[in-house]
């Protein structure tokens, strides 16, 4: 049986296109030194406001709640194993910044991410929409995974624009746009 995994991927260094240079930038940003921000529940899973105010924008904006799901952080090696191959480039030298495993319900976040910071905290938003999705099997329905990324991206874009973060928001759009685009390479 194959596994699936909604990642967002980003590259560590400049790629071919506009786009995946923006979402490189994006990581950037999104890495920080806050660490108090990951503090665990008892159950293992991470805890904060941070999370509630995710799930809290996502239900507002798709007005559907995300499924229940246990938030934890990994290190971008782990996550990187976790995707499926055909999902990276290996010539940008991608890692994965966030990743919604429907079989455990659990989105892991890159432990280099701050979840202080919005721009941090737009990956959790862009997982949680991948969530919604698999709740309700919208993966067994569209025509090509990019659909999926596309509406993740537009939810996430939301996020960062509602958060002051036009320039940002305009970039990860720009990115879903071209994900979403079934057949779509460069």
């Amino acid at each position: 049986m194959r596994k699936l995994y909604a990642a967002i991927t980003v590259p560590r260094r400049p790629s071919r296109t506009g786009a995946l240079m923006a979402s490189a930038l994006l990581v950037t940003l999104a890495v920080g030194g806050h660490r108090s921000a990951l503090a665990e529940s008892p159950v293992g899973c991470l805890a904060g406001d941070w999370i509630a105010e995710a799930v809290a924008f996502v239900t507002e904006e798709t007005g559907v709640p995300p499924p229940d799901i246990c938030v934890r952080s990994a290190n971008p090696a782990y996550l990187m194993r976790l995707v499926l191959p055909a999902a990276l480039d290996s010539t940008n030298k991608e890692i994965v910044a966030a990743v919604y495993v429907p079989a455990t319900h659990e989105i892991l976040l890159a432990d280099v991410l701050d979840p202080g910071t919005p721009l941090a905290r737009s990956y959790l938003v862009h997982e949680l929409v991948h969530a919604q999705q698999f709740a309700a099997h919208a993966h067994e329905r569209v025509s090509c995974p990019g659909v999926l990324e596309g509406d993740a991206y537009a939810t996430q874009a939301l996020y960062l624009r509602a958060k002051g973060l036009g320039d940002e928001a305009f970039l990860l759009q720009v990115l879903g746009m071209f994900q979403s685009a079934c057949g779509y390479s460069d």
